[in-house]
């Protein structure tokens, strides 16, 4: 009985045709190779702070810094679970806190420079030219080398400087020396009676100052030339000696502006005058 049943099966199989196989699977692709990380060195704070003091530990580059917006901050050693920078930590404590981390360290300052070595620069302009608006009044002595008036003159004076303190110059003046009133046929006429003044030659000393206001006394002496305000009087010729003492500001590298008070004494004939005179001047350095 069991083997009729066993051969009725055996039958059946060879009537139903060779069993059908699964479908083929793809093969799997080969495992991605795993990239060795770099082992993470743990320095200690001592050492990150000399470093970062020294300017020896390296700073991330801007592409690093673009790339890696909005990531965790992660430590020198690259650790992404470091905790991030303390916003209250001193700059000195690394180069990776708050406010240190773009900032290099300052070199050392250069060794100083011998003071004999620094080049001196040359005193202010070699010649000048004034001129001069001034007030002349008499303090002494007798006609006609004693003027009658206060007057408004005016004056012009060169110079050579010689070295920052010695200078020489020459000068011209003029200002009125006596004015005469007259009534001819009831008309008041005013003549007016002149004294010019030719200083040949006068040595300027400035003082050793800095700065812009350049003091000076000066010492000279010229010839006189006095025109007499009466009608038919010879042009009277005289000599004088000056003494002065004022200063220059200097406005600009050859502009300076002076204020100077002068003393002189006119000596003519027999006649002896002394006169002081204030002066306001605008002089050209070059």
């Amino acid at each position: 009985m069991m083997t009729t049943m066993t051969s009725l099966a055996l039958a059946l199989h060879l009537l139903a045709g060779p069993p059908e196989l699964p479908p083929e699977l793809p093969p799997e692709p080969p495992p991605e190779p795993v990239a060795e990380t770099a082992p993470i060195e743990v320095r200690a704070p001592e050492q990150v702070q000399s470093d970062a003091e020294r300017g020896a530990a390296a700073l991330p580059t801007p592409e690093q810094v673009r790339d890696n917006a909005g990531e965790r901050p992660t430590s020198a050693g690259g650790d992404p679970f470091a905790p991030p920078p303390n916003p209250k930590a001193h700059p000195s404590e690394g180069v990776y806190a708050v406010g240190s981390g773009p900032i290099a360290p300052l070199p050392a300052p250069p060794p100083p420079v011998p003071i004999s070595t620094i080049p001196k620069l040359d005193w202010r302009g070699t010649a000048w030219l004034s001129f001069r608006l001034t007030v002349t009044g008499p303090i002494g002595g007798a006609y006609p080398a004693k003027p009658s008036v206060v007057s408004l003159g005016g004056a012009v004076e060169g110079g050579w400087r010689i070295n920052q303190l010695v200078g020489v110059g020459i000068g011209l003046a003029r200002q009125p020396n006596e004015i005469i009133r007259q009534t001819v046929l009831d008309q008041t006429v005013v003549r007016r009676g002149n004294m010019n003044v030719w200083d040949f030659a006068f040595v300027r000393l400035f003082a050793p100052v800095r700065g812009r206001v350049d003091p000076f006394v000066d010492l000279g002496g010229g010839m006189v030339f006095l025109e007499s305000a009466r009608p038919g009087l010879p042009l009277d010729v005289g000599g004088s000696l000056r003494a002065s003492v004022g200063f220059d500001a200097w406005l600009t590298k050859t502009i300076t502006l002076g204020i100077s008070g002068l003393y002189r004494a006119v000596f003519v004939g027999d006649s002896i005058g002394h006169t002081i005179q204030g002066a306001v001047e605008l002089a050209v350095h070059f």
